[in-house]
């Protein structure tokens, strides 16, 4: 059988797809792989994933956004993936317009920093794109303490010219709106709901770890907080900054010895680039404090990896900064706003939003719904200690991110913990 009864690829219909896309030749001997059943290649399951290879080593990724009213949920407990009704819920087949776009587009601000797209085929929502199973999820290479130091280069770099070209200080007016309209994304505010309504930090909807009320409590019952989610979520639906991922955590960057790369860009958009600086810094922190509550490493190996963590999210950073003061420099003298712009003032700012942006996805990844893998991978009599840092670096950062004006500031936060409550 080549399609369900949803119209979805099954896996002998990948196989004969690819063969009349001429991706393959006819005569190809092809291995199907569902990536959902690979526990480690793939978070997220609103997508039928497949890598495909032949005999003679050539091998792609298939995506399919899956025809509702079907979704994929995961049953951790015993470690299966299920078709079910998707109650109404749909997707909107925008999104991967705009991921195809997206990829594109940063491909050509950053060469390599995205996998090669191969083939779109709109009718099939479907999309063939370059294989990346030599990479793995930046998150488990976190969580089994592998430092790759060329990370933060790339993506540092990758911030910086994204942010240049793709914003009005590159861009004419008439220019940037014609791009903007272009990458328009009815999944852009895809997040908005997780981030700035039922985050645990403004609202009691989700449950949260035993142990965890009264410091939750300082958070939703502040006024002042609360103003900053607003802020922030303001910030988020208005500002038309760059060209943003959104959701750029650990799992939607795959790495290895010498590659990095960004992955599903489906919720991309124009908005803040702080949300984009904000979600990862969000992530690095989560797996710094989850070492607080791992037993199965040494206390040395421990203040090792945090250490690297802490250069990590330094160096990120200020690769960031350099890069961006390089291009300020190398187009300033054609453009009247690069003469006028306060750099140093502009980058402060950008570090002090996405501090605060950090502090709101922090606090979205340790509600039992949506718990985080570094977390979750970790004994649940273990998470409380993890937990209730990250409640109290996230109120920090809302509260006073306007202090932080080198990202030494937050390393210095980070180092300076006090695990014993």
């Amino acid at each position: 059988m080549t399609y369900d009864s949803y119209g979805n690829l099954t896996t002998t219909g990948v196989a004969n797809y690819l063969k009349e896309k001429e991706i393959f030749p006819n005569d190809a001997n092809l291995t199907v792989v569902d990536l959902h059943a690979v526990k480690e290649s793939i978070e997220g399951f609103v997508n039928l994933i497949y890598h495909v290879y032949d005999e003679s080593g050539k091998s792609v990724i298939m995506k399919q956004m899956l025809s509702m009213p079907r979704f994929r949920i995961e049953d951790e407990k015993n470690n299966t993936v299920e078709d079910n009704d998707g109650d109404g819920w749909t997707l909107d087949l925008g999104r991967m317009r705009s991921e195809i776009a997206t990829l594109i587009f940063w491909n050509s601000v950053y060469p390599g920093i995205c996998p090669e797209i191969y083939l779109f085929d709109e009718p099939a929502r479907i999309i063939v794109m370059e294989d990346l199973m030599d990479l793995s999820l930046l998150r488990f290479e976190l969580c089994r303490m592998v430092k790759h130091e060329h990370f933060t280069n790339k993506i540092g770099s990758f911030f910086a010219r994204n942010l240049f070209f793709s914003s009005n200080l590159h861009l004419t007016k008439y220019k940037k709106s014609e791009v903007e309209r272009f990458f328009i994304n009815p999944e852009y505010t895809a997040l908005a709901e997780v981030l700035f309504h039922e985050n645990i930090g403004i609202s009691w909807e989700r449950e949260m770890l035993s142990g965890t009320a009264q410091k939750r409590a300082e958070l939703v019952e502040n006024p002042a907080i609360q103003i900053e989610f607003k802020r922030l979520e303001n910030k988020f639906l208005e500002d038309k900054e760059c060209l943003i991922h959104t959701d750029l955590h650990s799992s939607n960057i795959m790495i290895s010895a010498n590659d990095v790369r960004i992955i599903d860009g489906e919720f991309a958009g124009f908005g803040p680039l702080s949300q984009d600086f904000g979600r990862l810094t969000g992530s690095l922190t989560l797996n710094y404090v989850s070492w607080f509550g791992d037993d199965d490493r040494t206390p040395q190996e421990k203040t090792d990896f945090q250490a690297y963590l802490r250069k990590t999210i330094e160096n990120l950073y200020t690769t960031f900064q350099q890069e961006f003061r390089q291009l300020v420099a190398t187009y300033q003298k054609e453009s009247y706003r690069l003469k006028n712009l306060d750099v140093d003032r502009y980058l402060i700012e950008q570090l002090q939003n996405s501090l605060s942006y950090a502090g709101i996805n922090i606090m979205s990844r340790l509600g039992n719904r949506g718990l985080c893998h570094d977390l979750s991978r970790i004994p649940e009599t273990n998470r409380l200690i993890p937990t209730l840092l990250s409640l109290d670096i996230s109120k920090e950062l809302l509260l006073n991110h306007q202090d932080y004006t080198d990202i030494k500031d937050f390393t210095k936060l980070l180092k300076n913990l006090n695990p014993s409550f």
